[in-house]
């Protein structure tokens, strides 16, 4: 929930405690099954990389394969952290500002 939190940056959030903003955040996704099963593919590519990764360094210890792997790595920490950026700024920008936006009008 680090992601979430980070978003108190956001002009429609200026003012708000964590707390408000998670609980803002959850009510939005939780309207928008498709986001949260996207998340959840998200967290499993990267537990299984992180995993086979693991596997390929224990059972081949030879240095092309670490570079390979080291390679693949770097890569995949780049495609997390535009994931992130995208998720932060568009998506969860989105989210909470319509969601922002229901919770006065009620």
């Amino acid at each position: 929930m680090t992601v979430y939190t980070s978003a108190r940056q956001f002009p429609h959030l200026a003012g708000k405690s964590d707390v408000e903003i998670r609980q803002l955040s959850r009510r939005a996704m939780d309207r928008h099954q498709g986001l949260i099963r996207a998340m959840r593919i998200r967290d499993v590519a990267i537990i299984f990389g992180m995993t086979t990764a693991g596997v390929l360094l224990g059972r081949f210890s030879d240095l092309s394969i670490g570079a390979i792997l080291l390679l693949l790595g770097a890569v995949g920490s780049l495609l997390i952290l535009c994931w992130n950026l995208v998720w932060v700024n568009q998506v969860l920008y989105k989210l909470t500002e319509r969601e922002g936006a229901e919770a006065t009008a009620r």
